[in-house]
């Protein structure tokens, strides 16, 4: 819109809009260039009665700011506090970032009269209701076998420092030390902050053979994974939803995830928990988890409910 806005001022696009009481304008993802001549737009939408509503994904650079790039980080608090002071509804993608931005809201109150209001709905999975990608690697046939051949924990995020990966890593190799035959896989691209870990992933003894990272994956090829693991691993220690949690049901493999409130809320008690940071605790966990395996006692995600995108959108429309 910001882009729009200065296009249509120098008169090389169509005219701006003109909005009337009544209108509502849906600001579905996150614009985080939240220029002062974009304020001053929308509150003068607002004064003509249009309702001003934004979808909210989490605050997670907000809250933690070393998880993130500086400059990032600081547009983002600018475009949440701009989001509050003009907001009519802010409609977060799960209960538990709602709870978040009601008090973030309570912490930082606007200049203005009377509040947003905050509510939730949670995402939709059906990729294949959608147009998949598609595409296998020339290793792929040797990355699906290898994954057969042993217990293989999958872990779905880009690296990047929230999500675990030194954690999980580390908790492999106490499980190898003890002689515990295990895969760990990760899929997902390079992320910032990460460029360490990106040297030790490739120089790591076990890598392509117990470790195993893909990175640019098609949906087809990430589908083939998922089917060939054994277990996701979601070991961020903050997020706004949880897709792979979904993923993971949807391919009926069990779930080992962090004791977040986000992801009991998606998964509940079709996934097994864990707490702490340390290597040693998610080691635990993973052997607990492959102990509860061999006597089909850990929890299931057959019947974990979700969404498709269809009953996303009519709850967010509700």
């Amino acid at each position: 819109l910001q882009y729009q806005i200065e296009l249509a001022i120098d008169k090389t696009t169509d005219p701006i809009a003109q909005v009337h009481q009544g209108d509502i304008y849906f600001a579905l993802d996150l614009n985080h260039i939240f220029s002062p001549s974009l304020k001053a737009k929308l509150q003068t939408w607002k004064r003509r009665g249009t309702q001003l509503n934004f979808v909210i994904y989490d605050l997670l650079l907000q809250q933690h700011p070393e998880w993130g790039v500086k400059k990032l980080g600081e547009q983002l608090n600018v475009w949440l506090e701009n989001v509050i002071q003009v907001a009519d509804k802010m409609i977060c993608i799960s209960d538990s970032v709602a709870l978040e931005v009601k008090d973030w809201i309570v912490k930082h109150p606007p200049q203005r009269i009377g509040l947003p209001a905050v509510s939730s709905f949670h995402l939709g999975a059906d990729l294949q209701a959608s147009q998949p990608s598609t595409g296998l690697p020339a290793n792929s046939s040797d990355v699906l076998n290898h994954l057969k051949q042993r217990t293989s924990f999958i872990s779905v995020a880009t690296i990047e420092p929230r999500k675990g990966h030194k954690q999980m890593l580390a908790a492999a190799e106490i499980l190898w030390a003890q002689n515990i035959d295990i895969n760990l896989l990760f899929v997902g691209k390079l992320g910032w902050k990460m460029k360490d870990f990106e040297k030790t992933l490739l120089q790591h003894p076990e890598l392509n053979k117990r470790l195993i990272w893909a990175r640019g994956v098609s949906d087809e090829y990430l589908d083939l994974l998922y089917a060939h693991s054994h277990c996701l691993l979601a070991a961020s220690e903050g997020e706004g939803f949880g897709l792979p949690l979904i993923e993971a049901a949807q391919h009926q493999i069990p779930i080992l995830a962090r004791n977040l409130a986000v992801f009991n809320e998606v998964a509940g008690k079709h996934a097994m928990y864990f707490d702490g940071l340390d290597a040693q605790s998610l080691a635990t966990a993973m052997q607990q988890w492959l102990e509860l395996a061999k006597l089909n006692q850990h929890p299931s995600s057959q019947g974990m409910p979700f969404l498709n995108w269809q009953q996303s959108a009519e709850q967010l429309l509700k």
